[in-house]
């Protein structure tokens, strides 16, 4: 027996809200599916426990991202995070992975009230190479130190970690102190970790003494600190000991050296 002609367009609305709830929830699973969740330490997580999420990252064209093509890198992830509470943007940026570890271009991070905590522009490194790599261009240095007697020295720094702001350089000089009026040759090993807040602490050795200084660093030009010095012999001249105070002033073509001002 034929079906009536309203009973057919009953079925016909049926399959077509069935279609659509179908699609809907394919959606949703979907949707969850592309969602990862981290903790406060950004280690997955499932959700009832997460601070943050990030939907899965897509990859668009390098000069999209950041507007200049890159040799060998065609495409890059763009990575968006968010509070889970209140859903608003934590961190933008892009990435040549998508877990975000390797960034390239301008990376900005958020407080939750929306305001811009940081921005850093990293630039695209071949991640396949040694993580340390020996500089190519050393730093000149030159250094002026006071403890019993004064010093007076100059040499190369070589920036162990210039890419991120912390600096770490290792300095190799040869310098000059006078005692009883003559002067002795000062052979200088130093390593000097300067941070980001215009601070820096300073350790070296000679073959005379070692010594260990913490001071004020203007932009990583120029480092002024006091500290202590410590002979290996007291007996043997020349005697360098006591409170120290010390300058060292830095000339480089390398400006991941310095501290770079930011203005807003």
């Amino acid at each position: 027996m034929p079906l009536k002609k309203h009973h057919c367009q009953h079925l016909k609305n049926t399959s077509f809200f069935l279609l659509i709830a179908f699609i809907f929830f394919t959606s949703i699973i979907s949707a969850q599916n592309d969602t990862l969740f981290f903790d406060a330490n950004w280690k997955k997580c499932n959700k009832e426990i997460a601070l943050y999420y990030r939907i899965n990252p897509i990859k668009i064209k390098t000069k999209d991202a950041v507007g200049y093509k890159i040799k060998d890198l065609d495409s890059l992830y763009v990575i968006n995070d968010y509070f889970t509470k209140s859903n608003k943007l934590q961190f933008e940026g892009y990435s040549t992975d998508k877990q975000a570890r390797y960034l390239v271009g301008k990376a900005k991070w958020y407080n939750e009230d929306n305001t811009l905590l940081d921005s850093e522009d990293f630039k695209y490194k071949t991640y396949n190479k040694s993580k340390f790599e020996f500089p190519k261009w050393p730093i000149l240095y030159l250094d002026y130190k006071i403890a019993t007697k004064s010093q007076f020295i100059g040499g190369f720094e070589f920036c162990l970690d210039c890419e991120t702001k912390n600096k770490l350089f290792l300095g190799l000089g040869f310098g000059v102190t006078s005692y009883n009026h003559t002067y002795y040759g000062l052979p200088d090993l130093h390593l000097s970790y300067n941070t980001p807040n215009f601070l820096f602490i300073k350790s070296g050795v000679s073959d005379k003494h070692a010594y260990a200084l913490a001071g004020i660093t203007v932009l990583n030009v120029l480092d002024l600190g006091f500290g202590y010095s410590q002979p290996f012999k007291k007996d043997e001249i020349p005697v360098i000991k006591g409170f120290t105070f010390g300058a060292t002033f830095r000339l480089s073509s390398n400006q991941k050296a310095y501290t770079q001002l930011k203005f807003m």
